[in-house]
């Protein structure tokens, strides 16, 4: 694996003077002042398959996936175009082998392959057609508007067991609802073969130029459902989401100054933090007792503990560098963070009460942008970062908490940055220069685009209650 290489002095990158949060403790009472810093600091404030078990000789034992065992090949999933009106139908392909496809267990096969006479077979199957072109699975969908209301129906068939479904799912809701109705069932899918939540029902948030401004938006996982949190014409940065879905919190210029605030969705900001100079970077604990927060009221950037409410618990981290972007352990035990007290930006790690501190990340010379894996990947703590390579790209790794091995997830795709992951960590959210916010596997290899504008720090949202 290529390594970061030693800092470049092109003009795209971010710059390595960080001074400006070392300096001494100023008043920070210009908006301007404080977001030229933001800006030229490049975000570091925010953030310095499976295949089917073939254990036994039962048709059962040939399909249900051992999702230990990663890196090989994946379930081969056939999604023709949905019956009833075209336009859903086309919608539920669409939606369905998107979903799927990065899940991470299969692999969506080319509809230009299929054989079958999809109309002739309705909602079943001829095994035989299917099996012609590889496929292991195939799903059947019928999405039908009748007096206001939609019903949608879903079929999915292992060809190895014949004609018969082995799920069978039918849903109804207003036709509004025709993408959940797909995601629902596409989640049960996942379900079926795996036993685990898909994220399918989850939000990613956002901070997006609106004029002027900069707004906090949040859509569905897949770049539907597009809506602004915010609306109040300020800079509005770095959201995180609270361990429910339900608010955000984020760093907000509204007042003047960089504070940390939190909403709920469809409520009423309200300012959680407003310490001397900058209050950014904040989350939850996954309790949702406490944020971890990046202040510099010191006159340097430093990581606090605080309430819920804002009130400070104690001071993290004490020296005289930059210490930035905390993000938690699953269990909340640990918190990792960006630091450059050796010389340059490095991912390390200590106790929730700050006691520990030890230095991750040994490789690359600027490393930053660390979100903890919210469980454990087959047996590993994961924790995801960006890192600048040789070329003077920036690209997304994974470092084990524990073993310190790191894996390059992207590269030779432009610049990508900011990531995050899904909530059962399957996936990963990144920012790319090739324009807006891309999903991938949590291996790398599958990879779509799900928003095309413009977008900085995107953080993906926990599965809802009951999904």
């Amino acid at each position: 694996m290529r390594q970061p290489a030693p800092p470049s002095e092109s003009k795209s990158l971010p710059p390595q003077n960080h001074r400006w949060l070392r300096a001494r403790k100023a008043r920070p009472t210009r908006f301007t002042v404080f977001f030229s810093a933001y800006l030229s600091c490049g975000l570091l404030l925010a953030a310095f398959a499976l295949r089917p078990s073939r254990v036994g000789a039962q048709a059962d034992d040939q399909v249900r996936f051992n999702i230990k065992n990663p890196g090989q090949s994946l379930f081969k999933l056939a999604i023709p175009q949905g019956l009833g009106d075209p336009q859903n139908g086309a919608l539920s392909q669409e939606v369905l082998s998107r979903d799927l496809a990065l899940s991470g267990f299969f692999e969506v096969l080319d509809p230009r392959s299929f054989l079958a006479n999809v109309q002739k077979e309705e909602l079943g199957i001829g095994p035989d057609a299917w099996r012609s072109v590889n496929a292991a699975g195939v799903i059947k969908a019928r999405l039908t508007v009748t007096g206001g209301e939609m019903r949608a129906q879903f079929r999915l068939f292992e060809v190895v067991k014949g004609d018969s479904p082995v799920l069978s799912k039918d849903y109804t809701g207003p036709p509004s609802d025709a993408r959940h109705l797909i995601h629902r069932f596409a989640a049960d899918v996942v379900k079926y073969f795996t036993t685990e939540d898909a994220f399918f029902a989850t939000q990613i948030a956002f901070s997006q130029r609106s004029g002027k401004a900069q707004e906090i938006v949040v859509m569905d996982w897949d770049g539907a459902a597009q809506h602004k949190v915010t609306s109040n014409g300020s800079q509005n940065l770095l959201p995180s989401w609270s361990p429910g879905g339900g608010g955000l919190l984020y760093t907000s210029f509204i007042r003047g100054t960089p504070d940390l605030w939190s909403v709920a969705l469809g409520g009423k900001p309200k300012r959680v933090s407003t310490q001397p100079g900058l209050n950014t970077g904040g989350v939850y604990s996954p309790d949702g007792s406490k944020i971890a927060l990046t202040l510099s009221k010191d006159g340097n950037s430093e990581i606090y503990l605080l309430n819920a409410d804002g009130s400070i618990i104690k001071r993290l981290t004490s020296n005289s560098f930059i210490d930035s972007s905390p993000t938690w352990s699953p269990d909340g035990s640990q918190i990792a963070f960006v630091s450059d007290r050796y010389g340059s930006p490095q991912i390390w790690v200590m106790s929730s009460s700050g006691a520990g501190q030890t230095k991750l990340t040994r490789k690359g010379n600027y490393n930053q942008e660390p979100a903890w894996a919210p469980r454990p990947i087959n047996g590993q703590s994961l924790i995801a970062f960006s890192a600048r390579d040789e070329k003077g790209n920036y690209d997304v790794f994974t470092v084990n908490s524990q073993t310190q091995e790191i894996v390059r997830l992207t590269e030779n795709r432009g610049s990508n940055n900011h990531p995050t992951w899904a909530p059962n960590a399957r996936a990963l959210a990144y920012l790319s220069s090739r324009g807006g916010i891309w999903v991938a596997t949590a291996d790398g290899k599958t990879e779509r685009q799900v928003h095309r504008g413009d977008a900085e720090g995107p953080t993906w949202g926990p599965l809802p209650k009951g999904r």
